[in-house]
């Protein structure tokens, strides 16, 4: 062939070639609904896992998240797969790690595929926004910033300690040094010096650990430096740490923290919820010279999506975030820390109903890092597993500062003179230690003025017209409002049962403790802790503020104030009503009313002073009691782990808890007696039920439950996976979801 006649052959070989059909790829991606495993769709790319797609489903166009790609087989028809939209990343916002996380909830769950995934990401990231860093100020160190010599600077503080602040780093943003007390103006003249570039921009790099400290470490007691000892070091493994309150478990932490630091590691920390994450930001930012992330429900869209970013960016050395937050991916993970490991916050309760505490243990074990479970209460499975030597068990058993642990008693409710609840003996201690300029606590777990709206006359109380529960009556706003579903009305003013006028608010809750004593101690200033005075994490911020003025005040809270807080001058804590904890028919009452009563006590005595912790009841002589008065909470959980070794509960056992809800009760009840037969006749499993829920009704709804038991997970897992293809989920009117491993059975 001569090459005049080869030139002219290869463009109609170019042009056949381009209209031969072009390799299709099937990609398997997780997108929102009622599935069980990843759709398939077309893409003339290969694409890798964690990017996000917009992608067909139905009439709607939906964010997918690319799981797999998928080698096509003979089982599927080409022509019958939709095309991906649009592919909205370049790069995966999730990686490896952490969809291999989501894989496993989904399955372990037994929830929709996809939720697992869509969790992982921030809320504007899964409508489709660009995972982006907005532009904000940058300071970054010059040539001449790196090498000069900060004495130099001596003539002006200020400038020396941001340039040491700078110089280990070598670039910051403007808010972390804000955080650190730098302001602009500060960095403009470093700036006209040339020793830093100030500029507007949208940084992705990920920056540089220096693990250098703001402040110096405390020195630790004998027990907490055994304690740092075998927390320090690679690979994974788990650690109970388990401490009395004021043991100093957070300053283990910080310890910890930094020699993750030095290795050019970054750490991941777990708080049960927001009301926590002042003070530890706080806390930690007067250590750590390096960037904290915090991820919380009280940040706005934006917010989260920033802080999520910057974490995924490697742009914080410490992620400090509430449960959610234990997806969030971290580049160079060393160490992963679960504060308050016990708390029921960290069990999600609706939707994907996950425990971020197991899973951040999976997580840990996936990354081979060292993981810490802190508590002064451990959960009931943590400590078997320590006892077994699962867990690495590391104990704590005097407070840091070498105080004693507070004197705690019981007093006899049936025998003293009371007013809204409240004993004349405690009432007696509280006049006695605020004359002594100190603080005093007090721990009511009802929100609201009054928990019931009564006719003195007939008895008749008035309930919430959608749920099987007794409304609230809330003072401030004249409103009775039903806790469960939100439902809200005036105080009728005339009994619909016998006609009466003399109806009037029964019990005590915050608002009507705060009233009270404020009659009672008009001089004294009242802080009062609740979700309706303190909802927001600014409203939490002022109130925590307050106790820190100087002279005594009473702190009347809920049990947002039993999880981890430090009051300086507290003395006395008195607990106006714990007995409902007694009786409960829930599984885990007892475990969390000993880590309630364990938690509220260790709030007081924390400072120069020895508390006290007066506990107000009508069962003194209950058994449960008695190590709970002498601090030996570890007894008290022996004994309830004996309890559940008898009843093969967790952790002896696995539960799982199938939930019906209809507006037709006979419907409900029907349904779980379908499944019951079922999974009776496999064999493998003890199903118990149907029962009503402890609260039956709820939002209109009727509401049963089947508690199925087995002794090996497989097996339960074995019996519940088949029962999504038998009953659809919403059918009949009713609808129904599996919880594995409950927190509760209400």
């Amino acid at each position: 062939m001569s090459p005049q006649k080869g030139s002219a052959i290869i463009p109609e070989l170019l042009q056949l070639t381009s209209l031969l059909p072009k390799s299709l790829h099937h990609i398997k991606i997780a997108v929102p609904g009622p599935f069980q495993e990843p759709l398939i769709y077309q893409h003339d790319q290969a694409l890798a896992a964690g990017i996000r797609c917009k992608v067909p489903l139905g009439r709607r166009q939906v964010i997918g998240i690319t799981v797999d790609e998928n080698t096509p087989t003979g089982d599927i028809d080409p022509s019958k797969l939709k095309a991906i939209i649009e592919v909205l990343d370049q790069q995966p916002v999730l990686p490896n790690s952490i969809l291999t996380l989501a894989d496993w909830m989904s399955r372990y769950y037994q929830h929709e595929f996809s939720s697992s995934y869509f969790l992982a990401l921030p809320a504007l990231l899964r409508k489709g926004e660009a995972a982006t860093l907005k532009a904000e100020t940058w300071l970054t160190l010059t040539p001449a910033g790196e090498a000069i010599d900060i004495e130099q600077l001596k003539r002006s503080a200020k400038q020396q300690a941001l340039m040491a602040f700078l110089q280990p780093q070598q670039r910051c943003s403007m808010p972390h040094a804000r955080d650190h007390g730098f302001d602009l103006t500060l960095a403009k003249t470093l700036e006209k010096k040339g020793l830093l570039s100030i500029d507007n921009l949208a940084h992705h790099d990920a920056i540089k650990i220096s693990a250098e400290l703001s402040e110096t470490p405390l020195t630790l007691n004998n027990e907490q430096q055994q304690a740092l000892t075998q927390l320090t070091g690679e690979g994974f493994t788990p650690s109970l740490l388990e401490g009395v309150t004021g043991s100093g478990k957070t300053e283990v932490y910080l310890q910890a923290i930094a020699d993750c630091l030095k290795n050019n590691k970054r750490a991941l920390v777990l708080v049960p919820e927001i009301g926590l994450t002042p003070q530890t930001v706080r806390r930690f930012r007067q250590r750590f010279v390096d960037d904290i992330v915090v991820l919380h429900s009280g940040l706005s869209d934006l917010q989260r999506q920033q802080n999520w970013l910057r974490a995924a960016f490697g742009q914080a050395a410490i992620v400090i975030g509430t449960r959610s937050a234990v997806l969030t991916p971290i580049p160079d993970l060393g160490l992963i820390i679960i504060d308050e490991e016990h708390d029921q916050s960290y069990k999600q309760q609706d939707s994907l109903r996950y425990h971020a505490r197991d899973i951040a243990i999976l997580r840990a074990k996936n990354e081979a890092v060292p993981i810490v479970l802190g508590s002064a209460t451990p959960s009931l499975e943590s400590l078997h597993h320590a006892i077994n030597g699962r867990y690495r068990y590391l104990q704590l058993n005097q407070r840091a500062t070498g105080q004693a642990l507070p004197y705690v008693e019981t007093v006899d409710m049936r025998q003293q003179q009371q007013q809204h609840g409240l004993s004349e003996k405690l009432l007696i201690r509280i006049k006695e230690h605020l004359n002594d300029g100190n603080q005093v606590l007090l721990f009511l777990n009802r929100r609201g003025y009054a928990p019931s709206w009564f006719c003195e006359d007939c008895g008749w109380i008035a309930d919430c017209v959608y749920c099987d529960a007794h409304l609230t009556h809330h003072r401030h706003n004249n409103l009775n409002i039903c806790h469960h579903c939100g439902f809200q009305q005036p105080p009728i003013k005339q009994c619909p049962n016998c006609h009466s006028h003399s109806l009037t608010a029964m019990g005590t809750g915050t608002e009507r403790a705060e009233e009270f004593l404020s009659q009672c101690l008009p001089d004294v200033p009242m802080i009062r802790f609740d979700s309706n005075i303190a909802s927001t994490r600014k409203q939490f911020e002022e109130q925590l503020a307050k106790t820190e003025a100087e002279g005594p005040a009473i702190i009347i809270g809920t049990q947002m104030l039993a999880k981890g807080h430090h009051f300086e001058r507290v003395t006395l804590v008195g607990i106006w009503d714990i007995d409902s904890g007694l009786f409960s028919a829930d599984l885990r009452a007892k475990e969390r009313m000993g880590q309630l009563l364990t938690q509220v006590a260790g709030r007081s005595g924390r400072g120069k002073r020895r508390g006290e912790v007066l506990i107000q009841t009508y069962y003194p002589d209950n058994p449960i009691y008695t190590p709970l008065l002498q601090h030996d909470y570890r007894s008290f959980a022996h004994e309830l782990l004996q309890e559940r070794k008898r009843t093969r509960l967790p952790p002896f056992g696995y539960l799982a808890v199938i939930r019906a809800d209809s507006a037709h009760a006979e419907r409900a009840e029907s349904q779980l007696k379908e499944m019951a037969t079922y999974l009776l006749q496999l064999g493998s499993v003890r199903v118990l039920g149907p029962l009503p829920a402890l609260l039956s009704r709820r939002a209109g709804k009727f509401r049963y439950l089947l508690i199925v038991q087995s002794d090996k997970r497989s097996q339960l897992h074995e019996a519940l996976n088949p029962l999504h293809k038998h009953y659809p989920r919403e059918a009949k009117q009713v609808s129904w979801h599996i919880d594995i491993d409950p927190a509760e059975l209400a």
